[in-house]
């Protein structure tokens, strides 16, 4: 395996250093017969034009002298311009005979390529039946020429077989998948039998469909060599085995399809509208695109898609909202290092404050009053701690502010944040709600300072006593 992969790369570096050498010889060889006639052509004018004009300026008259010169420059024009004018091609020959010309160096090894997989095939087939094999021997080179007849790799490639010597005749190829597998002489009939295999999944009335092989059978007619021809029957029993794998059907059709797109958000905050209110100033239109897919289809089931185009027929409008940032008076609190604002800003009825006193009327927190489903905000920013259900504050989120100070929210409906999520003042954490010991709804509100509990009163001093 090493050997042959050495033996490969070997011949394969070879080659093309000496591709690359016989180009490099021939643009030399171009370019010093071009310099050559460029400098034979225009030096020598401009020369002598320049003596003479040195001995007009002598004689009276002396203007007729710059005739010459001018004419040397004006001939030195016209030669660049028609050399750089040339149609330039690669003119191919084999063992010393040239057969046309192309247009590129990769049209060149396109049927250089197409050459090597006819012999090849003829090679193998050969082998298989225990004939004796030809030493085939084709190296095509190309030199750079001048011709505006270029030829396609396909007819250089007939045209390198016709030069070989070799015993070649017309047929058809059958590519598989791009790789050549038969050749016939029967391409007419080998074309009928394909088109007869297509025919019963046509519909020319559907302009979106087309049917082909899932191989992709490309037939291609040229010269070949004789031994790489196939009898017919042969290559048709090479296609319809393994259950006709090779000349299996698909119809591949275009599908389209609307589909909506969905329209951004845009948040206006408003001071002059109060917090946790919200306007919409401009409802929001979901855009519209048309996405064509060419669907593949096997027996009636699909096996494959891909997206061909996308085409917006309408762009999505985006919702415009406003969103009030005014906090009634008493709703912002200073205590310490600790800056809060009012959870519910919405609402300011209070059914009692905390009370830490021993006894019946013993209470942990301000509980706030407000509909059921009324948006609780982060009173400060921070990291949520607890996030989960008890048997008394039922649904509850519990915020590390990290300054010392925590703050507790029961009695949600749903909590709208996860334990470890950073949360900024206020963002919506909850919702109000009357789970757990709860007799109404309403928010439960609980502050703390290293650990211990102190009443919210401290830090919203200016809020209602009772209710008001």
């Amino acid at each position: 395996m090493n050997n042959d992969f050495l033996y490969w790369f070997g011949f394969y570096v070879e080659y093309r250093l000496l591709c690359l050498a016989r180009g490099l010889a021939a643009f030399t060889r171009w370019f010093a017969r071009v310099l050559g006639a460029l400098l034979t052509a225009v030096l020598r004018p401009v020369a002598l034009g320049c003596i003479q004009l040195r001995q007009a300026l002598r004689r009276p008259k002396a203007w007729l002298g710059l005739v010459v010169p001018v004419a040397g420059a004006l001939a030195f024009a016209w030669l660049v311009r028609t050399w750089l004018g040339q149609p330039f091609a690669l003119r191919v020959e084999v063992n010393g005979t040239v057969v046309g010309y192309v247009a590129s160096e990769q049209d060149f090894d396109t049927a250089r390529a197409d050459v090597q997989a006819r012999v090849n095939t003829a090679r193998a087939l050969l082998e298989a039946a225990g004939a004796d094999v030809p030493n085939w021997d084709l190296d095509p080179a190309f030199t750079l020429a001048v011709s505006a007849d270029t030829m396609t790799p396909s007819e250089v490639a007939n045209a390198i077989l016709q030069a070989s010597g070799s015993e070649i005749t017309a047929g058809t190829a059958v590519y598989v998948d791009g790789a050549l597998r038969f050749v016939t002489t029967e391409g007419d009939h080998l074309r009928t039998l394909l088109a007869a295999v297509r025919r019963p999944y046509m519909d020319p009335a559907d302009a979106d469909s087309r049917v082909v092989f899932a191989h992709e059978l490309t037939l291609a007619d040229g010269i070949y060599l004789t031994g790489s021809v196939s009898p017919y029957t042969e290559v048709v029993s090479a296609l319809q085995a393994n259950d006709g794998e090779l000349l299996r059907v698909q119809i591949r059709r275009r599908e389209r399809y609307e589909q909506e797109l969905a329209y951004d958000t845009q948040i206006m905050e408003d001071d002059t509208l109060d917090f946790g209110k919200s306007e919409t100033v401009q409802t929001g239109v979901p855009g519209r695109e048309t996405v064509t897919y060419e669907v593949v289809y096997e027996n009636g089931a699909e096996v494959d898609s891909r997206v061909l185009d996308v085409a917006r027929t309408a762009e999505p409008v985006p919702e415009v909202i406003r969103r009030g940032t005014r906090l009634q008076s008493g709703m912002i609190g200073k205590l310490g290092t600790g800056s809060f604002i009012w959870p519910v800003p919405a609402y300011r009825h209070i059914s009692r404050w905390a009370n830490f006193t021993p006894g019946i009327n013993y209470h942990r927190a301000v509980d706030i009053a407000a509909p059921y489903g009324t948006e609780i905000y982060a009173a400060d920013a921070g990291t949520v701690v607890e996030c989960t259900r008890h048997w008394s504050w039922g649904n509850y989120v519990k915020i590390d502010h990290g300054n010392g100070y925590q703050t507790l929210y029961a009695h949600m409906s749903a909590q709208a944040v996860h334990v470890g999520d950073v949360v900024e003042q206020g963002q919506v954490i909850g919702y109000v709600g009357n789970t757990g010991n709860s007799f109404g709804n309403h928010c439960h509100f609980e502050m703390y300072y290293n650990e211990r509990l102190f009443s919210a009163r401290d830090v919203f001093p200016d809020m209602p006593e009772w209710n008001r």
